[in-house]
């Protein structure tokens, strides 16, 4: 658990997107999209949080980002970062939800 991938961020992404998108701008220009369109649905009572436990988080990652990517609603292995932001480290995701 915890492979550290960071500076592999753009590869790792593009490997797991759905969409077989090959360029890591398009890939961002189309994860923009998909995240505004499911985000309008979650703001419009289309999806709902019930609870703010792991389940809940996961399902509501799962809803933002299934037309995406493959580890949508999963708790991740690996490290990422967008830009400067880094991201909860793999280990702790259990923990520190």
């Amino acid at each position: 658990m915890g492979k550290n991938n960071v500076g592999e961020n753009e590869e790792y992404l593009l490997q797991q997107n759905k969409l077989g998108i090959k360029n890591a701008d398009e890939l961002e220009i189309a994860e923009q999209y998909a995240f505004t369109v499911r985000s309008l649905q979650f703001e419009k009572g289309e999806f709902r949080l019930l609870n703010f436990d792991l389940p809940s988080l996961l399902s509501l990652h799962g809803h933002l980002f299934q037309d995406i990517y493959t580890f949508a609603g999963k708790i991740r292995d690996v490290q990422l970062m967008k830009g400067s932001t880094r991201f909860c480290q793999a280990q702790y995701i259990t923990s520190e939800y």
